[in-house]
């Protein structure tokens, strides 16, 4: 696929040049670590919803930590599931480099997802960016493709600002291939973080598949990082 091969050759470049830059300059110990950080969190939703079909039926439990060096990072999340079968959670393994050039910030990397029970494991390049217009306006695009169906997912998002610190975002995804999950799905909502640390989200999620049709689903969640605890 052609944007893949772009994400790869922009990950090289970011990362050859970052090898350069490296080799100029000498760094302490602490500016070292100060590039080290771990991030982690957790959430309860009314509804796990991916892509505009329900992953659970009723609540889910979410978590996950994500260690990270400069641009380069992995993780690890998980949450509840129910799809009708015996599965009970699902564990995604990723990893990737997420660049910044002005205001446009990218995210590339690669996503394992695992299941406990019948559903196939499977994994996806992303290509993601968003660029931020104003301190109040940003948007932005996703691509995901999974190389062994042979499919790809296309999602392009937007988020606003508004008055006292609420956020509005809205989020439209799409199958790009000849696969039979050819629909629309879209999201809208807003959310409210206290103390960078604890959000709240309602949002209403709909898709043209005649079994995903509108549903509301609220999210509170709390995500902090070791340098945050630690005050840095």
């Amino acid at each position: 696929m052609k944007f893949i091969r772009h994400a790869a050759f922009l990950a090289a470049a970011t990362i050859l040049s970052s090898s350069a830059m490296a080799a100029d300059e000498t760094y302490t110990q602490e500016e070292i670590a100060s590039q080290f950080d771990i991030a982690f969190g957790a959430a309860v939703t009314s509804r796990y919803i991916s892509r505009g079909v329900d992953q659970s039926d009723g609540p889910a439990f979410q978590a996950y930590i994500e260690p990270s060096y400069g641009i380069f990072y992995a993780g690890a999340w998980a949450s509840t599931v129910d799809f009708g079968t015996n599965d009970d959670w699902e564990l995604d393994l990723y990893l990737g480099i997420r660049p910044e050039f002005g205001n446009l910030a990218l995210d590339l990397g690669y996503a394992r997802y695992l299941y406990d029970g019948v559903t196939d494991d499977s994994g996806e390049f992303y290509a993601k960016g968003t660029y931020t217009f104003t301190e109040q306006f940003s948007a932005g695009g996703e691509l995901y493709f999974d190389p062994d169906a042979d499919t790809v997912y296309g999602v392009a998002n937007a988020a606003v600002v508004l008055p006292y610190d609420v956020t509005l975002s809205a989020a439209v995804g799409k199958w790009l291939d000849s696969s039979s999950h050819d629909y629309l799905d879209w999201n809208i909502g807003l959310s409210y973080t206290v103390a960078e640390t604890f959000t709240i989200d309602g949002r209403y999620h709909d898709s043209e598949d005649p079994a995903n049709h509108g549903r509301f689903v609220v999210t509170l969640s709390v995500d902090t990082s070791w340098s945050a605890l630690r005050g840095k």
